[in-house]
């Protein structure tokens, strides 16, 4: 956790179909996890954004106090050591549900996030470049707990030229 403020705001808003379609799908993957007998937390971001500044770079996401604090406790205690990302694209926006998991402790964050992939190419080279993405689960004074991942490819829209 750190408190170091993001410079970059978020520029693009899902539409309200495509972000209530990843809502949903995390509803019904989460379900699905506490079927299996998964504790699990469904965090319900406001923004979204991809950020490339001197403090983060990475994905941000901005919480709900009460959920944002409801992490903190759980990533106290857990070590999240695996992620499963699924991935949608409608136009530009880039949709993630992203399920972070410790596998010991069948423990399971889920956190939905998107990002414009239009306005971001100098921001997804970064990470590309990187080999890392970070992901910033961060209430509204810049409290953050974050996700370092090595495996960027499910995080990021294909290449045009790859």
């Amino acid at each position: 956790m750190n408190d170091n403020p993001a410079s970059d705001g978020p520029t693009n808003q899902p539409t309200e179909q495509g972000w209530q379609a990843v809502v949903d799908d995390m509803a019904a993957t989460a379900e699905a996890y506490r079927d299996r007998g998964w504790t699990t937390l469904e965090l319900h971001p406001g923004d979204s954004v991809l950020v490339d500044s001197e403090f983060r770079t990475g994905l941000d996401v901005l919480l709900p106090g009460d959920e944002y604090e409801d992490l903190e406790a759980l990533a106290e205690d857990t070590a999240f050591t695996d992620v499963d990302v699924f991935q949608a694209a409608a136009n530009s926006t880039t949709y993630l549900l992203v399920v972070e998991k410790d596998p010991d402790s069948e423990t399971a964050v889920f956190v939905p996030a998107y990002y414009d992939s239009a306005t971001s190419a100098e921001k997804l080279d970064t990470i590309r470049a990187n080999g890392e993405v970070r992901l910033f689960c961060r209430r509204l004074n810049d409290d953050y707990v974050e996700f370092v991942h090595e495996n960027v490819d499910p995080f990021l829209p294909e290449q045009p030229d790859a």
